[in-house]
Order: C-alpha cells, then sequence, then structure tokens
C-alpha cells in the first residue's frame, strides 16, 4: 500500500502544540502524536512479520502520526508472550521489519520499536516456562516461574542485543524497552516479584540491575543516532504492587544512567489487567496525575497515555506542560486519519474510540489478529482499508431501509463509492440499539459509533427520511436499483405480549415458513414481562425486585442490571452458564463484577428460567434440576433477538414474482442478531461490492 513519495499533510490547525515538531536524540518528529506499541496478532506462528502487519502500520502513518512505536516484539524464544509476538531477536524477521519501516518512512512518519522479554506472563494456555527473578506466579495466574540462574541472566541481555542489531538493520529510527505492564524487566525492579538476596535482587540498586543492563546493551548494538526509550509503569494498581512514588524513583534512576532519551508512560499490571488497557467505565484524563508527575521530575520528552482520544484534551496537556508528546493507540485503531483530520481541519470526521475492547484488545488477548468496532479495516487494511474504496463505474440508485449501524454503514461506503443513496427509518432518530444500549451506566460513548456514521451519511450527501416507514410497495414505486434491509431486530416475545402494541411483530412470515421460532417458556406475555428494550427506553417498572435472566452473556443483559440497580430495583441475575456476562471482554467484566460487589445486583449463575407467573418466578438449578420459586415484582428476559425480516420476504417474494432487476439485501440483524462489530464488517463488505 506504500506510495512513492509521502502525501502532503496540510492546513491551518487549532492544535499548535500538537502539530508542532520535536526532536528525540537524532530523530526529528513532524507532530506529537503517538501510535502507542501493542501487540495486534498479526505476526505469523514463528513470530515473523507479515504483509498485513506492514500494511496496519502504514495505515496509521498514511494517517498523520509522527511517530509509530512497533511492538511488543520478543526479546528470545522464552520470552514470547504469544507465538505472533514478533520475534525481534531472530534475524529472519529483518527483510519484512525493513518494508515496515520503508513504508512507514515513506509517509513522513518516524518508527521505533519496542522490545519486551514476557517473563511471567504468558497469553499462552498452556504457556511454556515462564522466566521470573523469583520463583513465584503472577497472583493473577495458576502457573510458576523458573527462577533465573546467572547463565539466563546472560542470555536475557544478549537477547536485547541482539534484537536491537536486528532492529538497527531493518531501518527503525529507536528502540523502547518496556518496563511497563508486563515483562521480566519491570519483574526484576519490582520490590513483590524480585525476592532474591544476590546481586539482582535485596536493594533497589540491585533490583534496577538488569533493567539497566539490558538498556546498556541496546545501547550499545545500535549507532548513535537512533533514540532509546523506556515504556515505564508508574503504578501497578494492586494491593501487593508499588505506587506512584516507586515508579518516579525508577524512572530517576534510569534517567540518571545518561542511556535513556525519552519515557513512554503506563501503569497496570497482569494482576490489573483493567487499568492496562482501561475500558469505556475508566474516564479519559484518569492517569493525567502520572503523566503530570513524570513530567515534573524528567527533563527528558515524556509520552503521555491513558485512553487519550480527545484532541482538545491533548492539546491542553501539551500546552500545560504535562507531557511532551501524545500517546493513542485504540484512537489511531479507530481511526488511522486522525491526526491528518485534525490538521486538516476536520476534526468532527474523526471516528472516536469507544473503549469498548471488544475488537482490539479481546481479540489479540486469544491471539487472534486485531480488529476494532469502529473501523472494519483495523488488521485488514490490504482488505478493507477506506484508501481502497473506488468510486463506482456504474452508479446506482440504492435504498437503505433502517437507520441502525448497518444501514447507516451501507449508506456511508456506498455513497463514498458515488452511488446515490437514499435511507429511510422509521422512528424519528437514527441509531437503532446502539442509541439504547448507550443509556446503560458506563455506556455513553457507545453512541459515538451512531454519532459518526450519521454525520458521515449527511455529510455525504445521503438522502436521510426520518419518522418514515415504508411498505414493500413503496419502496418498488421508487424504482431503485438496489434495495437493503436493515431493519434491525426486536427482543424475542410472544406476539401475545405486549411490545406487539408498539414494535408491531416483524418475524412472522419466517416462522409461518419454519426460518423462525419463537419463545417457549410460559409466561413471557405476562404484563409483569419487560424487554430490555423498553427499560432502556424508560419504561417504569413496577415494584422494587426485578429479575433478569442473562442468556446471551453480554451487555444486553449486564448492562440493563445495572440500568435497573441505578433505578433502585434490587435486581437478581440468573443464566444457566457458569458466570454471568460470559461472553464480556476481560477487562469490562472484571470492571463490571467490582461494580456488582457495591450495588444491589445479585448473581446466580447454573440457573435458569423455566416460567413465569404474576409476581413470581418459576427458576431451575441447571446442575441438580431442582427448582424453585422467586417473589419478583417484574421480569427481565435477555436471549437472543428475532430478526424484523418481514418486510425483506415481501419484497422479495414480489421481485421474484415479477421478474425484476432489483437487487436485494439483508443486512445486519436483519438478517441475523449480532454485536454491532461483525454487523458493520458485513455492512462495509456489502457496500464495496454493490
Amino acid at each position: 500500500m506504500s506510495m512513492a513519495t509521502p502525501p502532503a499533510i496540510s492546513g491551518s490547525t487549532e492544535f499548535p502544540h500538537l502539530f508542532s515538531p520535536l526532536r528525540v536524540r537524532g530523530v526529528e518528529l513532524r507532530n506529537r502524536l503517538v501510535f502507542q506499541p501493542h501487540f495486534n496478532g498479526l505476526a505469523d506462528v514463528h513470530g515473523m512479520p507479515t504483509a498485513d502487519s506492514t500494511a496496519y502500520l502504514e495505515e496509521r502513518a498514511w494517517g498523520g502520526a509522527g511517530l509509530l512505536v512497533d511492538g511488543s516484539m520478543a526479546t528470545m524464544y522464552e520470552g514470547q508472550m504469544s507465538r505472533k509476538y514478533v520475534a525481534a531477536w531472530d534475524e529472519r524477521s529483518v527483510e519484512q521489519n525493513r518494508r515496515t519501516t520503508d513504508a512507514v518512512h515513506s509517509h513522513g512518519a518516524s518508527i521505533f520499536a519496542q522490545l519486551n522479554h514476557g517473563g511471567h506472563t504468558s497469553l499462552e494456555t498452556p504457556p511454556p516456562v515462564l522466566w521470573a527473578p523469583t520463583q513465584m506466579p503472577e497472583p493473577s495466574s495458576v502457573h510458576t516461574t523458573k527462577a533465573m540462574d546467572a547463565t539466563d541472566l546472560r542470555r536475557a541481555v544478549e537477547g536485547f542485543a541482539a534484537s536491537a542489531r536486528n532492529l538497527a538493520n531493518a531501518g527503525y529510527d529507536g528502540v523502547e524497552l518496556k518496563i511497563a505492564h508486563d515483562g521480566l524487566l519491570r519483574s526484576f525492579a519490582s520490590p513483590f516479584f524480585n525476592r532474591r538476596r544476590d546481586a539482582y535482587g535485596g536493594s533497589f540498586e540491585n533490583r534496577m540491575r538488569l533493567p539497566l543492563e539490558c538498556v546498556a546493551a541496546v545501547r550499545e548494538n545500535m549507532p548513535d543516532e537512533m533514540a532509546l526509550g523506556i515504556r515505564i509503569c508508574l503504578h501497578e494498581y494492586t494491593p501487593f504492587g508499588y505506587e506512584l512514588d516507586y515508579g518516579l524513583r525508577i524512572a530517576e534512576h534510569l534517567e540518571a544512567s545518561g542511556l535513556v532519551d525519552y519515557f513512554n508512560c503506563d501503569a497496570g499490571s497482569f494482576s490489573s489487567f483493567w487499568m492496562e488497557i482501561p475500558p469505556a467505565a475508566v474516564a479519559q484524563g484518569f492517569f493525567r496525575p502520572l503523566n503530570q508527575a513524570l513530567k515534573a521530575q524528567s527533563d527528558l520528552p515524556v509520552v503521555a497515555f491513558g485512553r487519550i482520544k480527545d484532541a482538545g484534551l491533548a492539546e491542553h496537556m501539551l500546552a500545560n506542560a504535562e507531557a511532551d508528546l501524545i500517546g493513542m493507540a485504540r484512537q489511531l485503531i479507530a481511526d488511522p486519519e486522525t491526526p491528518r483530520k485534525l490538521l486538516e481541519g476536520r476534526a468532527n470526521e474523526v471516528r472516536a474510540c469507544i473503549a469498548c475492547n471488544d475488537g482490539c484488545l479481546h481479540a489479540v488477548a486469544q491471539e487472534k489478529p486485531i480488529r476494532c468496532v469502529q473501523n472494519p479495516a483495523a488488521g485488514q487494511e490490504l482488505l478493507y482499508s477506506e484508501r481502497l474504496l473506488v468510486r463506482a463505474s456504474d452508479p446506482r440508485s440504492v435504498v437503505v431501509v433502517g437507520g441502525g449501524p448497518a444501514g447507516l454503514k451501507v449508506a456511508e461506503i456506498a455513497a463514498r463509492r458515488g452511488h446515490r443513496v437514499s435511507l429511510f427509518e422509521r422512528d424519528t432518530h437514527l441509531g437503532g440499539q446502539v442509541k439504547l444500549g448507550s443509556r446503560q451506566p458506563h455506556h455513553e460513548e457507545f453512541a459515538e459509533v451512531v454519532h459518526y456514521l450519521e454525520a458521515a451519511v449527511r455529510r455525504l450527501g445521503v438522502e436521510v427520511w426520518t419518522g418514515s416507514e415504508v411498505d414493500a410497495e413503496g419502496v418498488l414505486d421508487l424504482e431503485p436499483d438496489v434495495v437493503v434491509i436493515a431493519t434491525g431486530s426486536q427482543p424475542n416475545l410472544p406476539v401475545s405480549h405486549r411490545q406487539s402494541s408498539t414494535d408491531p411483530d416483524a418475524g412472522a412470515i419466517a416462522r409461518e415458513r419454519g426460518l423462525a421460532i419463537g419463545p417457549e417458556t410460559p409466561g413471557l406475555e405476562l404484563p409483569c414481562v419487560y424487554s430490555t428494550d423498553e427499560v432502556l427506553a424508560g419504561v417504569a417498572l413496577p415494584g422494587t425486585d426485578v429479575l433478569l435472566v442473562d442468556e446471551q452473556g453480554h451487555w444486553e443483559a449486564a448492562g440493563t442490571a445495572e440500568f435497573l440497580a441505578a433505578a433502585g430495583h434490587r435486581v437478581t441475575v440468573v443464566t444457566t452458564r457458569a458466570t454471568i456476562a460470559s461472553e464480556l471482554e476481560g477487562t469490562n467484566h472484571a470492571m463490571f463484577m467490582q461494580r456488582v460487589g457495591k450495588s444491589q445486583i445479585t448473581l446466580r449463575p447454573h440457573t435458569g428460567l423455566r416460567a413465569v407467573e404474576p409476581g413470581r418466578a418459576l427458576l431451575v438449578d441447571a446442575v441438580t434440576g431442582e427448582e424453585s420459586w422467586l417473589v419478583v415484582d417484574a421480569v427481565v428476559p435477555v436471549s437472543w433477538r428475532r430478526s424484523r425480516d418481514d418486510l425483506y420476504y415481501r419484497l422479495h417474494d414480489l421481485l421474484l414474482e415479477s421478474g425484476s432487476p432489483i437487487q436485494l439485501e439483508r443486512v445486519g440483524d436483519a438478517a441475523a442478531a449480532r454485536l454491532v462489530q461483525t454487523v458493520l464488517l458485513e455492512a462495509h463488505q456489502m457496500a464495496t461490492a454493490l
């Protein structure tokens, strides 16, 4: 995807600090925006970088970032946290890494590489032998470690040295060592993990010996003009770990060595992993005091961290000398063009990260390639980058029915390709389920999905009709070339439930043809049964005690439970699974469970709903089969949703009968209710094929 010469990125900016240059040792950075290092799962199973990993980084360079930090890369086989961590120690990685640095440089950006030895932390299950200063497991793990001997210590230093030589040969502008939220070097620096009584433990200076030896080895094995930095954990956020004062002491000691050119701030550990890559429940700016403290102490350039996505906040932090550079990882995953848009006065076009962690962290924690809910191209730039979109040679008239995320995404991409697009939404506002989901506690940012798409389609000239419900004949009267049905889904409650009075049953044709089934639990039609759609729309539930049935495992149940508890209800959540909210990404699940402990929510796993009667619900123990009654005022069942697909089937039949050449498609929940990440990818794929 590289281009012969760097494209111009110019224009006036309201962010003068963000877009001022900065020299770090011998490297001139064109601006202060840094694409932070992270495992992206794009290398192959032998730790070799791939064309996909090159394209992933090139996309962010093209998007305007000043500095990209490629990583983490492993320094030796025993330090690979996944077999898909790039094997920097292996000379075979140099060739593809050179392609990466060339591609990044072709767009005017600089690129460093981050080196790490995984130490006592691993993503593999079961892990290989884990190296550590002292034989003891990471508290979040059941796997103990190998206490390193003198030979191991020497090999660890040699691994950093060999990796630095390879990175220099591959054309990187700098190297960053990780003494951060995972890895061997932080565990040696940590009083909790390092209980040694030899030259590598027992005192602060001894605990810092191995980190400094590795820093020195890297410095000795790369050209003088290359920058050397430290990603540093300033606060472990555990009951047993170190806090800010000790993190600052580590930084001071490293700076005094004279070997370090910059610091990249960080926090958290595997035992507090929700602070490593914090979800939306952790507010923007939460870590500012850590950045400020290091900057106040250090004379070196400091990269700020901590879910910074708002350009105004970033500019303010630089203007107030809280940091010298602004680190962004997930924001530049969600929108690689963020810097370019800001510089060109298009801040209103930035696609904001929603900090859901569903596409990025959830994927790579399972050693899968990185993805993004907001950006279908993330990790798949060679297939879906918006730079690859081409104008349609034969523009067509496209009618989209449904203004949820799927319909909006089809409309956006189709319009970008030059098609004439009209979108019809029966509600008075766009957004569908996303609008409801954003009303759950800690989910306000979820609405950014729709905010971006709605602004995009209006900017692209899509004809948008809200409060407009169309039938099959009305659609055909528009004489379109393509019809895309994106009418979403509804809770799968009986047709006799009051839902049908406000949201008429839209799965009747599918059930008549044996293509779908209805709910089979007795009593779900009763007035005491409420759907999540009703709850989140603001319907007042009777009484105090609510039973919520979680047979989905994601936020529709977990977030609605929190929504009800915040409204003053006592909520009992049951599931037949072993864990409530079992499908949530790890950081979100951990913080959800922390909040549950402080709320009026009772969790009952291994429990199913057998029947509902007025004022009570019959529960069954999923292990023993024992039944019991629970007195409740309301029941909120959360299972699978049924597609609103009647309009699709009516159109399908009419077009089949008439032999019409109109192309008919269905997308998103109208085909099958799923999470927004898969829906947006499907919509993108469909629109690029129109």
